[in-house]
């Protein structure tokens, strides 16, 4: 009888934590877009080249010109 009792509270706190686990993959899922909604795009790397800059944000991979004129903008949910 014992026993028994003892394979039910490790039962129950085993699911217990796969449940409160899976609950938080969840959650993580679901709020990590929100997260980077807030954060806005700001600027991770910046390449500078002589003639053009490379700069890569949260959201976008952008080429411009040595004057700042954009050349071309990836949006990085294409790739």
């Amino acid at each position: 009888m014992n026993q028994e009792k003892v394979a039910n509270v490790r039962r129950r706190n085993l699911i217990k934590f796969a449940v409160f686990g899976a609950l938080a993959f969840v959650a993580g899922k679901l709020f990590e877009p929100l997260k980077n909604t807030l954060q806005g795009d700001k600027v991770l790397s910046e390449r500078s080249f002589d003639d053009f800059t490379f700069t890569e944000t949260g959201k976008q991979l952008k080429v411009a010109d040595k004057s700042g004129n954009e050349l071309l903008v990836f949006e990085k949910d294409s790739f």
